[in-house]
């Protein structure tokens, strides 16, 4: 009898911005949000947001939430990596 392939599968860790707080505070002013009514919108504890806005990262259905908002705001670019504003900024047009 054979023996089974055993496959090991190296998960990268994904890239997530260390200044996401930063981005986030952004994206609430631009946004025009209350840290209370981000977390209302989002559907989150007015805590979980104060955890973001420390540096903890969100879960990933959290961040999907708040990527759809910013989206549907037009302000998606304050969150993404490599954000239009920092590559502008970067070229000296901004």
């Amino acid at each position: 009898m054979s023996r089974r392939q055993q496959w090991v599968y190296r998960v990268e860790p994904s890239q997530f911005p260390e200044d996401f707080p930063e981005r986030l505070e952004r994206f609430m002013r631009a946004a025009g949000f209350t840290s209370r009514g981000l977390a209302r919108r989002l559907r989150v504890n007015n805590r979980m947001l104060r955890r973001w806005r420390r540096g903890v990262r969100p879960d990933p259905g959290h961040l999907f939430s708040l990527f759809e908002t910013a989206d549907e705001m037009g302000l998606l670019h304050i969150l993404l990596h490599g954000t239009r504003d920092q590559d502008a900024g970067a070229r000296g047009e901004g």
